[in-house]
C-alpha cells in the first residue's frame, strides 16, 4: 500500500523564515522525499497545511488526512516530527492517536518509525504528544505575557491600524501609530455628528454622500462607524483583550485624534441614550426615541397608534407603571415641549448671551475634508490616464475606472456647491444653542419624525415624563409633567 506525506509549518518555522532562513515546507518536503527514497516508500499524496491552527478543527488538511487514515488508505504517514500531527488539547491528541491505532497506520519521522500497534511505540507516541502540548502551553503563556507587557508599555501590536492612523516602527521593539491628517478629520467629524444626535447609520450615509471612502471597502457601513465611535485608540489609549486578564486599557505611545473628554461623552451617549434600531427600508416613527423616559420606572416611553382616537400616543409598557403612569397623545407632548423650548430661548436672550463662551458649537469644517478628498480623486484620475497611456490598463478597464472616479468627483463638487450656497444664506446669529432652539421652533411642525428626533437631540439631553390622571373631553386640565434637561 502507498504512503502519505504531511507537511505543516510551526510558529518557530515562520519566525525562521522571517529571518531569511528559507521556506520551511520546501525544506521539509525535500527531507521527507529523501527519506522515502531511502526506505523505498511510494508517496501517493501530500497534505500541505498552509494555515496556522491551534486545533484540528482549524486545519483542513489534517482533517482530510485523518479521514483517509481512518479509511485505511495508507500503510504509513511521513512527517517531520510527531508534534506536527497534533499540538492541540487532549481531545485532539486522542483523535489522532485513535485514528492511527485503529487503522494500523505507521508514523515515519527522520528519527524513528512509530508502530501504533506496538505497545512501547504507542506509549512513546502518547508521551510525545503530551510533552508537545505542555511545550505549546508554555510558549502561549510566554507569548501572551510578552503581548501584555508590550501593550502596557503603550505599543500598538494589532497587525492592522484603525482608520485615521498608519502603523510605524520608529525604534526596536516599539510599534505605534501615526496620524493620517485627512482621515483624522473624518474621525473628528464622525464624533461631532454623534454628539449632535446622528446615529451610526445616518453618519455612514452622510460619509457616502460626501464621497469619502473607508480604508478597505467602497462604502461606509453602520458597523464600521460604530467601531470607530467605540474604539479608545482614538483617545490615545491601547485596548487589548486577553482570556486570562480580560480587557486591558492603558495609555498608548501615539497621539490622540479625539480628546478623552469627547470620547467619554460619546460612550455615555451610546450607553444611556441609544438611537433607534430601524430596519432597512423602514423609517423612524417615534421622534422621542432615546429622549423621553418614564419618571416612575426610568424606562423609555414608547409610541402606540390608537385606532379609536386616530392619534399616536406615548406610554410606559412596564408592568410596574400600570395604573400609576397614564399615556398622552404625541400632540400634547409636542405642544408642551415647544413651549419649553420657547421659554428656554427667551431666558437665554434675556441673559444677553452671558454664557456664550460655555456653549460654543461643536462643528467641523466639512469643506476642507471634501476638498482634500477631491484632490485625492483628481490625482487618482491622473494615474488612471497614465496607466492607460503606458498600456497597463486596457480600454475597457480605463473606461470603467475613469467613469467611477469621475462620478465621485462630480459628487464632491456638488457637495462643495451646496456648502457654498448654505454659507451664502442668511444666518440666525447668536450662539449655537440659540440657533438650534430657533431651528426647532421654526421647523419642528413640518419635519418628519427622523428630522424631529435629530433636532430634539441637538438641544435636549433627556425628558422625564409623569402623569397619573386620564384626560377626557370634559376635562381640560390634567397633570402631565415633563422635566426637560437641555444640553
Amino acid at each position: 500500500m502507498p504512503y502519505a506525506m504531511y507537511l505543516r509549518k510551526s510558529r518557530a518555522d515562520a519566525e525562521a523564515e522571517a529571518r531569511g532562513e528559507g521556506e520551511t515546507l520546501a525544506k521539509h518536503e525535500k527531507t521527507l522525499t529523501e527519506l522515502a527514497e531511502k526506505l523505498s516508500l511510494s508517496i501517493a499524496k501530500q497534505y500541505r497545511e498552509i494555515v496556522s491552527g491551534e486545533n484540528i478543527a482549524a486545519r483542513p488538511q489534517m482533517q482530510a488526512l485523518l479521514a483517509d487514515v481512518n479509511d485505511g488508505k495508507y500503510d504509513g504517514v511521513l512527517v517531520m516530527e510527531i508534534e506536527r500531527l497534533a499540538r492541540g488539547d487532549t481531545i485532539d491528541q486522542g483523535v489522532v492517536a485513535q485514528a492511527f491505532k485503529a487503522s494500523g497506520t505507521k508514523i515515519i519521522t527522520p528519527i524513528k518509525t512509530y508502530d501504533p500497534c506496538n505497545e512501547f511505540d504507542e506509549e512513546y507516541f502518547e508521551f510525545s504528544l503530551f510533552m508537545s502540548r505542555r511545550e505549546y502551553k508554555t510558549i502561549r503563556r510566554r507569548m501572551n505575557a510578552g503581548r501584555i507587557a508590550a501593550v502596557k508599555d503603550g505599543n500598538y501590536i494589532t497587525p492592522t491600524p484603525p482608520f485615521g492612523y498608519k502603523k510605524i516602527h520608529p525604534e526596536p521593539k516599539v510599534y505605534t501609530l501615526e496620524i493620517i491628517p485627512e482621515q483624522a478629520e473624518v474621525v473628528r467629524m464622525i464624533y461631532d455628528m454623534r454628539l449632535n444626535g446622528s446615529g451610526a447609520r445616518a453618519i455612514a450615509e452622510e460619509l457616502n454622500r460626501m464621497g469619502i471612502a473607508p480604508m478597505k471597502s467602497q462604502y461606509w457601513e453602520r458597523v464600521s462607524v460604530k467601531k470607530i465611535l467605540e474604539n479608545p485608540v482614538y483617545a490615545g489609549k491601547i485596548h487589548w483583550h486577553s482570556k486570562q486578564d480580560g480587557d486591558i486599557v492603558c495609555c498608548g505611545r501615539h497621539e490622540a485624534i479625539i480628546p478623552e473628554e469627547t470620547f467619554d461623552r460619546v460612550q455615555k451617549i451610546i450607553k444611556n441614550n441609544p438611537l433607534a434600531h430601524v430596519k432597512s427600508g423602514d423609517t423612524l416613527k417615534n421622534h422621542y426615541h432615546g429622549i423621553l423616559y418614564c419618571k416612575n420606572c426610568g424606562h423609555q416611553m414608547i409610541r402606540r397608534y390608537i385606532k379609536a382616537s386616530g392619534k399616536a400616543h406615548v406610554l410606559c409598557r412596564y408592568r410596574t407603571c400600570r395604573g400609576k403612569v397614564v399615556g398622552s397623545t404625541m400632540d400634547s407632548i409636542d405642544e408642551a415641549i415647544l413651549n419649553a423650548v420657547k421659554i428656554k430661548l427667551r431666558k437665554i436672550k434675556k441673559a444677553e448671551y452671558k454664557n456664550e463662551q460655555d456653549i460654543k458649537p461643536v462643528v467641523r469644517d466639512k469643506q476642507s475634508i471634501i476638498e482634500a478628498e477631491l484632490t485625492r480623486l483628481k490625482n487618482r484620475q491622473i494615474k488612471i490616464y497614465d496607466f492607460f497611456e503606458q498600456g497597463i490598463y486596457s480600454a475597457e478597464v480605463f473606461s470603467e475606472r475613469s467613469a467611477a472616479v469621475s462620478e465621485k468627483i462630480k459628487g464632491c463638487e456638488a457637495m462643495l456647491k451646496e456648502i457654498s450656497a448654505n454659507e451664502a444664506a442668511p444666518k440666525l446669529g447668536g450662539t449655537e444653542l440659540v440657533f438650534r432652539l430657533e431651528k426647532v421652533i421654526r421647523d419642528f411642525d413640518t419635519a418628519d419624525p427622523e428630522e424631529k428626533n435629530k433636532m430634539l437631540r441637538s438641544i435636549i439631553r433627556k425628558i422625564e415624563y409623569s402623569k397619573t390622571e386620564r384626560q377626557c373631553y370634559r376635562k381640560t386640565n390634567f397633570d402631565l409633567k415633563l422635566d426637560v434637561y437641555f444640553l
